[in-house]
């Protein structure tokens, strides 16, 4: 069994709150009106309300997963209770290539955006070092100083960025809006599994369950940070479809931050540019979190430090970005990360706490038997 983790490394439960927004709020954010119209038109907005109250139920299925693990455990602990020490290691490999994919993925989406926006002469390798060496520095520090970054990566943005999304409705066509419930459930369906890349965050609760004070207790805090992120979406959802019609947004790459050149500031000609740099917030504590994960399997695995496991891991992310530098691999990238993260958090952990309920009913009635 894992040792208890000791108090001081603990979090406030409410501070779940910011590192599962945190981690779902990210690149994605400046792109994903146009696969959701395309596939769901003016309705796209319901496939967004569809995927948030799926990860709702998700989350609620974590914590009822999680409930089944002694003091100090986590999914690692969780798969050597119930699979052994080989096969439950094999799935926790898979987890640590995920959060590590995840990483990447995030990393090599806002190069890309940073190279094409402001500075296209760069090589993608110099941003991604910039970035890997303040993952070393802020998870080298530790749970605790990952989750100060989740809340400045909440609250800074919150106050500056999402504000300059409402200048277009001075522009809005609100008959875009109509008709309403156009599209038939299938083609809905197939919008929300689209959408389900901009809700994943909340899956590394896996791992940083054990380092929350009365765990049981920060699920509401999860449920919150989740309906904040499901407003937010269909927020910006809305003003896309009024401001954009289905044939503009096939041909703008980033609509979110197309929206942000509409403000007008005398001194300030690139507005845009602002919201890019600021939007370091919002990325770097998705970074940070995932490889703080990704460190912390390696420990549970390997019984390796993680301040000696992390400098090896960010170096592979480095070399990683010397091979991912084109646009279309970096989108397949993004199809590979949404489809792993949909798996796991869609399909592997619902099968997972049917596993572990089934067993813990079998067990039950085995002692039971006189």
């Amino acid at each position: 069994m894992k040792q208890a983790i000791q108090e001081r490394f603990l979090i406030s439960p409410f501070l779940v709150f910011f590192v599962i927004h945190a981690t779902q709020v990210g690149v994605g954010a400046l792109n994903f009106q146009r696969p959701l119209m395309k596939e769901a038109g003016q309705d796209a907005w319901m496939a967004v309300l569809m995927a948030g109250l799926s990860a709702h139920v998700l989350i609620w299925l974590m914590y009822r997963l999680l409930s089944h693990l002694p003091s100090g455990g986590d999914l690692v602990s969780l798969h050597e209770q119930y699979f052994g020490r080989w096969i439950g290691g094999v799935l926790s490999l898979g987890l640590l290539f995920y959060y590590a994919l995840a990483a990447f993925m995030v990393l090599q989406s806002y190069i890309e955006i940073i190279k094409v926006w402001v500075f296209p002469l760069m090589g993608a390798w110099q941003f991604s070092l910039m970035f890997l060496l303040m993952t070393y520095y802020a998870v080298s520090g530790g749970f605790r100083v990952v989750v100060g970054l989740c809340v400045w990566g909440v609250v800074i943005p919150l106050l500056t960025i999402f504000p300059m999304v409402f200048f277009p409705l001075e522009h809005a066509q609100y008959r875009n809006l109509l008709p309403v419930f156009d599209h038939s459930f299938g083609q809905l369906a197939k919008a929300s599994k689209e959408m389900v890349l901009q809700y994943l965050g909340f899956e590394m609760l896996l791992m940083y369950y054990p380092f929350l004070k009365q765990a049981p207790s920060s699920q509401k805090w999860a449920h919150a940070a989740n309906a904040l992120t499901t407003f937010i979406y269909l927020t910006v959802m809305f003003i896309s479809i009024i401001f954009y019609n289905k044939e503009q947004i096939e041909h703008v790459t980033w609509p979110t931050l197309t929206l942000a050149k509409i403000p007008e500031v005398p001194f300030i000609e690139r507005m845009e540019y602002i919201v890019i740099s600021i939007y370091v917030l919002v990325v770097f504590p998705i970074i940070a979190v995932s490889v703080w994960a990704a460190t912390r399997v390696i420990k549970q695995l390997f019984a390796v430090q993680q301040r000696r496991s992390l400098p090896v891991l960010l170096a592979c992310l480095f070399v990683g970005t010397l091979f991912f530098q084109e646009k279309t691999d970096i989108e397949q990238l993004t199809q590979w990360t949404a489809k792993a993260g949909f798996y796991l958090v869609a399909v592997y952990v619902p099968l997972l706490y049917l596993y572990v309920w089934t067993a813990e009913k079998v067990k039950k009635a085995l002692q039971q038997k006189p």
